[in-house]
């Protein structure tokens, strides 16, 4: 519990530097307190590692973590009097003496209980090691970043190409079943359903073989809409934005009508009852077309019940002895091979592998953690004797192991891992946000020259590389975008964090008493809104560092007086709750972070926002009737370091030191503050701008060459203005900037070697390029994802150059209605793998030259000619040699209502018009600007 006391350390020695002449009289109180905590901490770490069965042990911990809690909260009370005006005199005398008066209680209070563990608790001798690993493990990340290739995936999971093979011939055999059937898979949690299932859903075999695929979280709180909106995502590319304007009962007839006539695919994953079953499968049209549903479950009463006598249960057994050993060397060997385990090692590796009784999850869990060890008899044996998974069986002993793994992570670490606890069971997390709310939490500390962001993503990094997080996307430069984490390691971070009051999750019940003081509330869903009116009268709220509520469908309106008294308060994520307003009294939460208002109903802030000094994040995107915020914005100054929203405006002028600090300003619109603050913002990492006219260009792009740390970069001009061709210039930028968004005309394009090399993801929009761009583009020797939408070139002809975009894996050419001709050159686009060509009307054919682009894995041809479409027919269109190498090829035509699968010569006449016709955005996310 090293991490707790570190709070209350580093509040403590920061409080001591800064306000040395008020604190005069208790200033040396303070110092042995904060002495005293400093030696606690130390020998926390000590005991990070060992095993905590131990009672004493516990209770110790327990007893400490109260009082570093109450230190705590002697240094955050008096910041916030302090800020409050509160301490004038007669004040301030009054005030010393009570602050005195509670330093000496705490003081007291830990000093027993130190010396208690010295008198019972034996302090020497309980876990208290010098040993090499043990100060290995502890010991602080490396000044310099670690990069790491991702490693072995769970999809890699040794052993299942007989389970994978037996599944997908159930799937796409002809047995004489031409009705929707359904398959099961089951076994224990971490066995690996979920992970054959994601093996299915992505094999090119199965994308030829069904006209449409949907992958369908459910698990035990599913909602209803939720799955309907999944389907009509996944299995018809229906935009956020249609799914916004259609009821539930539109949405339904359309989801039905569609997979009526298709052969589909819907995998299910986590099923945990017949009655989820039943309400979902009224979605699921059982036609004679061969469509599938495929099921993840622990419960075989479920599958029985979903797949009645065509298709037994397919029951996932566990890895056998030798798969075993290879996944675990694959995670624990640094060369990832089994014959270079030192052969000293291997008989101790191979019992600790025994332990984990062919689990997959178990088994990269504990190869994850022993990467982490020295390769020695020693170390190794230590670890197998570490923990009594002897003594236990089936679910309890994976939960051991796993919990094994935590028990050996830095201290530093950990309260990142239980953070996990806050979010909702299953679905994805963006690493963006996380990062952020841990910098809000204060789990990250400056590192070097590196930013908070950066210290912060390689956590995350560790967290994957030793298998206790999963990347679930990564960037197209290879960092993360999107994690998870699997439902068995969710549980265990629920289960500590809430053993420590590290987080509260309420049980749903009315009558719920809170005696303890947990430092996080959570509020996960609609059940929780009768838990908010309780919050008034809480004992716990004044305590509380964190509260966040998400996605409540329900509007809530006592959710307006949630800071009645939450003084303390460091993060409020109140994103989708429907919240109108905010009291101008949360001005007064001077300790706030991070306040988190993504698609909620608010329509303006309180001028009071100004008075947050210490916001590093104040999130408003997509909470659309949010046009303008307050002048006082530029007065938060020097802490705020995130600003994003959905096409907003800032009232008011920066000063000369407004936001020196700021990292992302995303989608405000142009002002004077170009001219009069944005040079000084030399933090920004990520800016985008809307609504640039003439005016202003020149000031922007003049900023523009001073920011020297700008890496994303998105520029929408009035429709009568014009962005300078110098925008791609490398002299414009000093080879920093990776990802470019332009709207608007564009003056032309420089020569391609003297853009930036340092671009990886390009997207022009209504830029009316006349010249072909191409083949400038195709000089970007970095260039991996490229799109060209709505006119950005309005000339007849383009050409891939030989050898052009050596990197390229995506590009999309949407709404080029002048194009007529396209040609791909010997060795161009040697690495694309998508490519989507949308409503180019006098384009007739796909290129020569494709047909030799063998990485391609997807093409999507929406709303094209008829005369085009018809050139891709199965195996008699003049164009089928040049796609039929690619394992999905799609054809979408919304007006001649048609949609056909070619691979698996399906077609179907039925109404596809909800294909999004321009899916074009002012969300800078989207775009991943």
């Amino acid at each position: 519990m090293a991490h707790i006391v570190s709070f209350a350390v580093t509040k403590l020695a920061d409080l001591l530097a800064q306000e040395v002449v008020f604190l005069k009289g208790v200033h040396d109180e303070l110092r042995s307190l904060l002495r005293l905590l400093e030696w606690i901490q130390a020998h926390l770490k000590n005991i990070d590692h060992c095993n905590e069965d131990e009672q004493s042990d516990k209770v110790w911990v327990n007893q400490i973590q109260e009082i570093a809690h109450d230190a705590e909260d002697i240094v955050d009370d008096y910041i916030f009097k302090v800020h409050q005006r509160r301490l004038l005199s007669p004040y301030k005398l009054k005030f010393l003496h009570d602050l005195g008066n509670k330093i000496r209680k705490v003081k007291r209070t830990a000093q027993e209980i130190f010396d208690n563990r010295s008198k019972f608790g034996n302090i020497e001798s309980s876990g208290a090691t010098s040993s090499s690993s043990n100060n290995e493990a502890r010991s602080p990340l490396p000044l310099v970043r670690r990069r790491r290739n991702p490693d072995v995936e769970e999809a890699d999971v040794l052993g299942f190409d007989e389970h994978f093979q037996a599944l997908t011939r159930m799937l796409m055999g002809d047995d004489g079943n031409q009705r929707r059937a359904v398959v099961s898979i089951t076994g224990m949690g971490g066995v690996g359903k979920t992970t054959i299932a994601k093996k299915i859903f992505s094999d090119p075999g199965i994308r030829r073989h069904f006209a449409c695929q949907a992958w369908i979280w459910v698990s035990q709180e599913y909602r209803a809409g939720e799955v309907l909106k999944t389907i009509a995502k996944d299995a018809m590319a229906m935009s956020n934005q249609r799914l916004k304007n259609l009821s539930r009962e539109e949405l339904l007839w359309e989801v039905y009508n569609h997979l009526e006539e298709m052969k589909y695919l819907v995998i299910l994953d986590d099923v945990w009852s017949k009655e989820a079953w039943d309400s979902i499968k009224v979605l699921l049209p059982d036609g004679k077309n061969g469509s599938r549903v495929l099921i993840t479950t622990r419960n075989q009463d479920v599958a029985l019940h979903a797949g009645g006598q065509s298709h037994p249960p397919y029951d996932l057994k566990f890895l056998g002895e030798d798969d075993s050993w290879e996944l675990f060397c694959r995670k624990a060997i640094p060369t990832k091979c089994t014959k270079d385990c030192p052969p000293y090692l291997e008989s101790i590796g191979r019992e600790m592998v025994a332990k984990c009784c062919g689990l997959p999850l178990a088994i990269v869990v504990l190869g994850g953690l022993m990467l982490t060890k020295r390769q020695s008899v020693e170390e190794w044996r230590k670890l197998l004797k570490s923990a009594n998974w002897q003594l236990r069986q089936g679910e309890e002993q994976i939960s051991e192991i796993l919990a094994l793994s935590y028990q050996h992570l830095p201290y530093y670490m950990k309260p990142c891992f239980l953070y996990f606890s806050i979010y909702c069971k299953g679905p994805p997390i963006s690493a963006k946000r996380l990062i952020r709310l841990w910098i809000a939490e204060g789990f990250i500390q400056p590192r070097d020259q590196e930013t908070m962001e950066e210290v912060a993503e390689d956590y995350l990094e560790e967290l994957v590389h030793c298998s206790m997080i999963q990347v679930v996307e990564r960037h197209y430069h290879g960092g993360i975008k999107i994690c998870q984490i699997h439902e068995l390691l969710h549980d265990l971070s629920i289960f500590l964090a809430q053993g420590m009051n590290f987080i509260h999750i309420p049980n749903n019940n009315d009558n719920e008493n809170i005696s303890h003081k947990p430092r996080r509330l959570a509020l996960l869903d609609d059940k929780s809104t009768s838990y908010i009116a309780q919050l008034q009268s809480s004992d716990f709220t004044s305590r509380l560092r964190t509260i966040t509520s998400r996605d409540m469908e329900k509007r809530v309106s006592k959710m307006e007086k949630f800071f009645h008294n939450m003084k303390l308060l460091r993060v409020i994520c109140l994103q989708g709750t429907g919240i109108k307003s905010l009291p101008d009294a949360i001005g007064k939460l001077i300790h706030l972070r991070y306040l988190g208002l993504r698609y909620t109903d608010l329509t303006e802030l309180p001028s009071s926002i100004g008075k947050l000094t210490n916001l590093q994040t104040l999130d408003i995107k997509n909470s659309v009737r949010m046009i303008e915020l307050p002048s006082q914005v530029w007065k938060m100054q020097r802490n705020l370091r995130h600003l994003e929203g959905t096409g907003f405006s800032i009232k008011g002028l920066p000063s000369t030191d407004s936001l020196p600090n700021i990292q992302t300003l995303s989608n405000v619109k142009a002002g004077t503050w170009l001219q009069n603050g944005l040079q000084k913002m030399m933090s920004l990492s990520k800016l985008g701008v809307h609504h640039v006219t003439d005016t202003y260009k020149e000031a922007l792009l003049d900023c523009l060459g001073k920011l020297d740390n700008l890496k994303k970069l998105a520029w929408k001009a009035e429709e009568d203005s014009t962005i300078p061709s110098l925008i791609l210039s490398t002299s414009q930028h000093k080879n920093n900037l990776q990802v470019l968004y332009l709207r608007g005309r564009l003056e032309g394009l420089p020569d391609g070697i003297c853009m930036p090399v340092s671009l990886t993801k390009l997207t022009l929009e209504s830029t009316r390029l006349q010249e072909d761009p191409l083949v400038m583009l195709g000089k970007l020797d970095n260039l991996q994802v490229l799109r060209l939408r709505n006119n950005a070139f309005v000339g007849e002809k383009m050409v891939c150059l030989v050898k052009g975009f050596p990197e390229l894996q995506v590009l999309e050419l949407n709404f080029l209605r002048r194009w007529k001709e396209w040609r791909i050159e010997d060795e161009a686009m040697p690495k694309l793998r998508k490519l989507e060509i949308e409503a180019c009307n006098f384009l007739m054919m796909l290129p020569q030259g494709l047909q030799r682009v063998t990485s391609l894995q997807e093409l999507k041809a929406i709303d094209m000619p008829d005369d085009f479409c018809r050139r891709l027919r199965i195996n008699y269109g003049e164009d089928w040699e040049k796609i039929k190498h690619i394992p999905s090829a799609r054809v979408y035509d919304s007006r001649l209502m048609l949609f056909v699968r070619h691979q698996s010569g399906y077609s179907s006449r039925r109404g596809f018009h909800h294909m999004p016709s321009c899916r074009y955005t002012n969300n800078l996310e989207d775009e991943n600007v």
